[in-house]
């Protein structure tokens, strides 16, 4: 299972995810742009990073997102599976 702990992690997990949808021909758009919408959080995360930086410490905010973000990732994992078992 891949998961992010740092916005600089993201543009790793991305090419492992997104390198099977890749190879799936149908709805292969939707399932980037699932992708596209977890980098959208990724970048309110990194904006998240600077403030935890500033103040010396984690924010609940960051929290949040960072699990919502992990789990949006296990989500499209799934979907992942579930396309290439179909596909297949």
């Amino acid at each position: 299972m891949a998961e992010i702990r740092t916005s600089l992690d993201w543009a790793r997990v991305q090419i492992a995810l997104e390198a099977p949808v890749r190879r799936l021909n149908k709805y292969s758009d939707q399932m980037l742009q699932i992708s596209t919408n977890i980098g959208l959080m990724v970048k309110q995360l990194s904006e998240e990073e600077i403030i935890c930086r500033r103040q010396g410490k984690q924010t609940r905010k960051h929290q949040e997102l960072l699990i919502k973000i992990n789990s949006e990732i296990a989500n499209y994992e799934q979907m992942i599976t579930f396309g290439t078992l179909l596909a297949g």
